[in-house]
């Protein structure tokens, strides 16, 4: 079963957490301009009276709006667009960092260490894929873990026989060791195989 816990340390993939920020910012600018677009399309036939310091002006809406937006709104935009690297940074660190965990993880995988159990925050995304690695863990241990007391059974199995062949003559004594020779190089070979892998404690 997976834990949740707060990690202490945060490790991210900061190349994809900086694509995924990217994508966030160029969508919400980009919406906003396609809007600002729109805006301007509608009201490109229209003429605005502006009256600012006793001064009157004259022009077309799209470009009167555009200029009154950037004079008087360009410090609310500075903020906004750091508001939103901001939260878009907040959103995609839950996606980056349990990516560099589960990848680490695979990564352990690959190089037989089954013990290692991934443990991802509250609000982390990926806390399904995460457990079904950390259960696969689990039972790839045990089933090693069983591989191992087999093949410790083998070779007790294979000195009680060889005591049995003793009362044998010589003929049959050398038939059966010879079986017995191939049974433990077999037997050899699969406690190499499982003690390749680091077990979870189960």
């Amino acid at each position: 079963m997976a834990h949740l816990h707060k990690r202490r340390n945060i490790f991210i993939k900061k190349d994809f957490q900086g694509k995924l920020i990217l994508g966030y910012f160029l969508f919400v600018t980009g919406g906003c301009l396609f809007f600002l677009f729109l805006l301007g399309l509608f009201s490109a036939d229209t003429l605005t009276i502006s009256y600012n310091n006793h001064d009157l002006q004259l022009g077309q809406t799209p470009i009167m709006l555009l200029k009154k937006i950037l004079a008087a709104h360009w410090l609310f935009i500075v903020i906004g667009s750091a508001f939103l690297v901001a939260a878009a940074m907040l959103i995609t660190h839950r996606i980056a960092g349990p990516l560099f965990r589960l990848e680490k993880a695979l990564d352990n995988m690959l190089k037989g260490k089954l013990d290692d159990t991934i443990y991802l925050r509250t609000k982390d995304e990926g806390k399904d894929l995460a457990k079904k690695i950390n259960d696969f863990n689990l039972g790839l241990s045990l089933t090693v873990k069983d591989l191992k007391d087999n093949a410790v059974a083998i070779d007790n199995l294979l000195e009680q026989a060889r005591l049995k062949t003793q009362s044998l003559n010589q003929e049959q004594q050398e038939e059966l060791q010879s079986i017995y020779w191939n049974i433990d190089e077999k037997n050899k070979r699969i406690k190499a195989t499982c003690s390749a892998y680091t077990l979870k404690d189960v």
